[in-house]
């Protein structure tokens, strides 16, 4: 199998088909979110996917802990990479936010709201994510060759993950029971076509800068970058939507917008 094949087999044809459910659901009026708004979502995290992902992929590959048949792909490259491993940077983020906004059901509590949590969560989750960032730091400073690629993962994927909590760890632990439900099929799906590509030997983890663990075929580091990413691309979207987080996305513009109004009249002569 090529890795063209592998993106149709895997990715193209799922999304075309969640596709077509999502504007059926619409049709029907059954989305609870209107599908303007689901299409602005994917739109803007596939470019946030494609732009925060292709320089670290490039780096991954350039020093050899990624590589892939050259029988396999097409040949063209931009920088490092095949052509098709932007593809798959593009495709993964609209596979998830299709499931997403046909998952996605607007939970309400008793009283009206969604936010519950309050701000202890909102800054433990943030808490959380900088202490594994650190903790990734120190391991990979000192756990040696094998730890490079689960360092880079890690590295790369959780700065997003801190933001997303510092904006909203609190709408987040709302949500955590609808988050759980559309984040574990995706990231399950594509743990499992990774591992089938690999076993067909479309792209090769290397063994000098892995751990060598392996869960069903998969090697750990794979694992760990599809539930982290398929996370991301969930919990992003989800802040999006969510009519909390655009009240406070407002109040943040307002506070700025006052803060600079300030800084611009304490600067002006005094005429």
């Amino acid at each position: 199998m090529t890795y063209l094949g592998f993106l149709v087999l895997f990715l193209i044809l799922p999304t075309l088909l969640l596709m077509a459910m999502l504007v059926h659901r619409w049709r029907r009026g059954q989305l609870s979110v209107p599908l303007r708004t689901w299409s602005l979502s994917i739109l803007i995290h596939t470019g946030i996917a494609l732009t925060y992902t292709t320089p670290w992929d490039n780096f991954l590959v350039a020093h050899g802990v990624w590589t892939y048949d050259p029988n396999r792909v097409t040949g063209w490259l931009v920088g490092w990479v095949p052509l098709e491993e932007y593809l798959f940077f593009i495709l993964q983020p609209i596979l998830v936010g299709l499931w997403l906004g046909i998952r996605w059901k607007n939970p309400r509590n008793p009283h009206g709201s969604l936010h519950r949590a309050g701000p202890r969560w909102r800054w433990g989750m943030t808490a959380v994510g900088i202490g594994l960032w650190v903790a990734n730091l120190a391991i990979w400073r000192w756990g040696g060759p094998s730890w490079t690629y689960m360092g880079l993962i890690l590295v790369w994927g959780l700065p997003p993950f801190i933001l997303q909590m510092a904006f909203g760890g609190d709408l987040w632990w709302d949500q955590k029971k609808n988050f759980l439900k559309i984040w574990l099929p995706p990231a399950l799906y594509l743990s499992v076509a990774d591992a089938l590509a690999i076993r067909e030997g479309i792209w090769r983890i290397s063994v000098n800068w892995s751990t060598g663990c392996h869960i069903l075929g998969l090697p750990i580091e794979e694992g760990v970058f599809f539930f982290l990413t398929t996370g991301l691309l969930t919990s992003g979207s989800l802040l999006m939507i969510l009519p909390e987080s655009q009240t406070r996305l407002q109040r943040i513009h307002e506070r700025v917008r006052d803060g600079i109004r300030m800084v611009w009249g304490k600067a002006d002569p005094i005429g």
